[in-house]
């Protein structure tokens, strides 16, 4: 458990824990914890905004209560969906750059580095509970502005995609990715970081294709 602190205050542990060991389930359910709690309290917004919205198209009919389960299930299959796509990206241009690891271990590093995520969903919740539940009037409003979007708010929801995306904690991320593919395969630090950068661009292209304008 030291691990998901270590992450944070001293990452060159983790990176040498991780060469030894495998034991990517640790972050991962510290994730899906965390996010289980930020959707029971952010639930209510949530509902109201999605009946709203259905409204707004002419749906009018009450959504099935296991609807709200579902999002609950979600949350460690999208999660774990998402880790091994990013994982097997990592991976692979981790060796197509001269580096000789294990999938597991692009899985660790990924699922490690994302305690930086940990960190962004706890602050979007205590910005929730500051703002209040019931002033939350779209879905816009329960992501915190930690990026470009703080500073540009384009109507655009791809544009607004992107701005979101460059974003304090992602870039944390990221850095951390390429410090710890440089450690844990002996590759070069300018190579690392390319896969990193690489691996970066490629999670911002997958946010503004899949951008949509009710997200907004």
């Amino acid at each position: 458990m030291g691990n998901l602190i270590n992450i944070i205050v001293e990452p060159v542990k983790v990176f040498k824990h991780i060469k030894e060991k495998d034991d990517w389930w640790i972050p991962f359910i510290l994730l899906v914890v965390v996010t289980w709690i930020f959707l029971m309290i952010s639930g209510p917004a949530l509902a109201r905004i999605t009946a709203q919205q259905m409204a707004e198209m002419g749906v009018d009919r009450e959504i099935p209560k296991f609807v709200e389960y579902i999002k609950y299930l979600g949350a460690p299959i999208g999660t774990l969906t998402m880790w091994l796509l990013m994982s097997v990206i990592i991976w692979f241009l981790g060796n197509s750059f001269g580096g000789d690891w294990d999938f597991t271990k692009a899985l660790d590093l990924y699922a490690y580095s994302s305690v930086v995520q940990v960190l962004r969903t706890i602050l979007t919740t205590v910005i929730l509970l500051i703002r209040g539940i019931p002033n939350i009037m779209t879905f816009k409003d329960i992501n915190v502005a930690t990026g470009l979007n703080l500073l540009f708010s384009p109507e655009n929801p791809r544009l607004y995609a992107l701005f979101s995306g460059i974003e304090v904690f992602s870039i944390w991320q990221f850095v951390l990715i390429a410090y710890g593919v440089s450690e844990i395969t002996g590759m070069p630090k300018k190579k690392a970081v390319w896969v990193s950068v690489i691996t970066y661009l490629i999670t911002l292209g997958f946010g503004v294709i899949f951008a949509r304008k009710g997200m907004m």
